[in-house]
């Protein structure tokens, strides 16, 4: 059955199209034949309890530089859709917070919200881990300069991560010999006063690290690894790392398939696991990336498989 599909994400024009996980969703629901909307950035807003903003039918090309056109574009009150499909990228700040009420707004007119404005809030993409604390590395997350020096003491070598980041942008990695350890507590933690998380390094952390998909509480297999470049710790593509098939072991799909579960139960239907070695990092719910390179290290349709599963 035809549906009408929402779309909220970061300008289109900005996105690489070759590996932007969200064209790949957009792209496979076009294929199958329902009906694709976009809001434009930044119009989002609530008027008298009730969730609107400038939205246009939008239609994208394969293989051609203008991939994408955007018609009828007016003022809309958003109760006519069967689906909203959110997409934007982190920071994770008080903006993007406001719109998750939004989506809660929307949500009341019977509109599946992917992932829910609720889920999104409750579940922050690094403190998620934390319910797994037998498949992460050791951990803590603090404001206090002072336990972060502890910390670092202790495991001689760690992560210094934000909370509410993507794409590797401001962690860091310390030993127990950086001067500048102390000048990156207090500036992370804005003299402490802002939480961040800390981790042990993971030495597999330079064979890469997987990027394992969700849809629906079931994990896939078949994922990427992402490897870092010889002049950097991140394996991120965002900092430089590549990226190659990789196969999930019986070990890491299990692992993979308790944190489904609890995805499952948030009502979290897609998302995007970071596993180092055996060891469980982060998990992305806000945006999640790598669907074109699964499909192509994989001649799978994610996208596809998405809208299956949802529909």
């Amino acid at each position: 059955m035809r549906k009408k599909v929402l779309v909220i994400m970061n300008s289109i024009e900005t996105i690489d199209i070759s590996k932007d996980s969200t064209y790949q969703l957009m792209v496979a629901a076009q294929k199958m034949g329902h009906d694709l909307y976009y809001v434009m950035p930044g119009s989002l807003s609530i008027s008298s309890s009730s969730a609107k903003g400038h939205i246009g039918n939008i239609k994208l090309y394969e293989n051609k530089e203008d991939f994408y056109e955007i018609s009828n574009i007016s003022e809309s009150i958003i109760k006519k859709f069967d689906y909203v499909l959110m997409r934007l990228d982190p920071p994770v700040d008080d903006n993007y917070m406001y719109i998750t009420y939004i989506l809660d707004i929307i949500q009341k007119n019977n509109i599946k919200v992917i992932n829910p404005g609720n889920s999104i809030r409750n579940n922050n993409e690094k403190l998620i881990t934390l319910n797994f604390p037998k498949h992460i590395p050791e951990t803590i997350v603090t404001c206090s300069t002072k336990e972060l020096k502890n910390f670092l003491l202790k495991y001689k070598k760690i992560i210094l991560k934000p909370l509410n980041l993507m794409g590797g942008r401001s962690i860091y990695l310390l030993d127990e010999n950086d001067k500048n350890a102390n000048v990156i507590f207090e500036d992370m933690t804005k003299l402490d006063s802002k939480y961040i998380m800390a981790q042990e390094y993971l030495p597999e952390s330079e064979k890469g690290d997987k990027r394992i998909i969700i849809i629906n509480g079931k994990v896939f297999k078949e994922a990427v690894i992402r490897v870092p470049s010889s002049d950097d710790h991140r394996g991120n593509i965002a900092s430089g790392g590549t990226i190659r098939k990789y196969i999930l072991n019986k070990k890491e799909i299990s692992i993979c398939e308790e944190v489904a579960l609890y995805l499952k139960k948030e009502r979290i239907i897609f998302a995007g696991i970071d596993m180092i070695g055996e060891k469980i990092t982060e998990v992305n719910i806000t945006s999640p990336t790598c669907i074109a390179e699964i499909n192509k290290f994989h001649n799978l349709n994610l996208g596809e498989i998405f809208w299956k599963e949802v529909l």
